[in-house]
């Protein structure tokens, strides 16, 4: 049976759910500890110590596993610049070509894969309740994607974006707005039911 537990309160509710229903904080779900397999190589992954974390890792492909919340801490603003290894002369690469995508490491559903906040180049696969598998060198990449002020980049872009939606949404008001006008000077309905 799948459980999860808040990491606020505590609680515990039979089934993987994102929201605590008792206090709303986020909820981690609590895992057999059963043995994690590598999604490319399909081999156990070992435990690799990174910055106080036991992170799982394959050694045939250096990939690695990290819980939701390892991966939360781990490229986070606070835990990246606190390092003097992330380099803030980020250069986006080019993305990957495209492939089928990975199962999971320890549920083996189908993971998603999205580009790491929307510019970094940095395309990761996540299990929405699992946690996050990064290729070789992706965490750095991250890391050093956030050293270089990325994450301030990815809010102005997606703050441009919004911008442009509420100006086309403001473009398409007025446009009603003149229809509504036009509509009213003609007397639409006098022309519809003109003798009655």
């Amino acid at each position: 049976m799948i459980q999860s537990q808040c990491t606020s309160c505590h609680h515990i509710v039979k089934n993987k759910v994102l929201h605590c229903p008792m206090c709303n904080g986020g909820m981690k779900v609590l895992q057999e500890d059963k043995d994690k397999h590598c999604p490319r190589c399909n081999v156990p992954l070992e435990i690799h110590p990174y910055r106080n974390y036991e992170l799982d890792k394959c050694n045939k492909c250096d990939g690695l596993w990290l819980q939701p919340e390892e991966f939360s801490v781990l490229t986070s603003e606070f835990d990246v610049y606190r390092d003097d290894a992330s380099n803030p002369n980020y250069s986006r690469p080019g993305l990957p070509r495209s492939e089928n995508y990975l199962p999971c490491a320890n549920c083996q559903k189908m993971m998603t894969r999205r580009n790491f906040k929307f510019i970094s180049g940095v395309l990761i696969d996540s299990c929405l309740h699992c946690g996050v598998w990064l290729d070789k060198g992706e965490l750095q990449s991250i890391r050093d994607f956030i050293a270089s002020g990325g994450l301030d980049k990815a809010q102005d872009s997606k703050l441009v974006k919004h911008e442009l939606k509420m100006e086309a949404l403001d473009d398409r008001i007025s446009d009603l707005e003149l229809m509504e006008k036009m509509l009213n000077k003609f007397d639409v309905k006098r022309i519809f039911f003109r003798g009655l």
